[in-house]
């Protein structure tokens, strides 16, 4: 089983979104968590790393799992990515060379665009948290 953290990250009202090179599906900074990396490190580095976005706030109450499988050659490879809810004040975006696009969605925009269901799944317990959270 491969692991990952990745993050659900709004500025202000919209939601920040990868176009991943390979197959070009849209989704959310994730990567692999290195040795000795708690979940919270992982996704920050993964979130610096491939938008160049470094300041960040968490929400404590929102850690999402979601498990799938994929083929890598041959092989079939079980993963499983954590999500965390964030929201930034950087709106700029340095794209790492794992991507070739990206966007700034509102909530709408992003549904529509987020190209696998259980993607869609955790952006709509983001956008209920938020809201939540937010009391809007």
């Amino acid at each position: 089983m491969e692991y990952s953290c990745g993050i659900v990250l709004f500025h202000k009202e919209k939601l920040l979104l990868l176009k991943y090179k390979g197959k070009g599906h849209w989704d959310f900074p994730k990567g692999h968590i290195e040795k000795g990396e708690s979940e919270m490190e992982t996704t920050l580095r993964e979130l610096r790393e491939e938008t160049g976005i470094s300041t960040v706030k968490l929400f404590s109450n929102f850690r999402e799992k979601i498990e799938y499988s994929f083929r890598k050659g041959s092989s079939l490879i079980k993963k499983q990515v954590i999500y965390f809810l964030g929201e930034t004040e950087e709106k700029n975006v340095t794209l790492s060379h794992e991507h070739t696009d990206f966007v700034w969605a509102n909530p709408d925009l992003a549904l529509n665009t987020v190209t696998y269901q259980k993607s869609k799944s955790i952006l709509n317990k983001a956008l209920l948290t938020r809201k939540e959270m937010l009391n809007i």
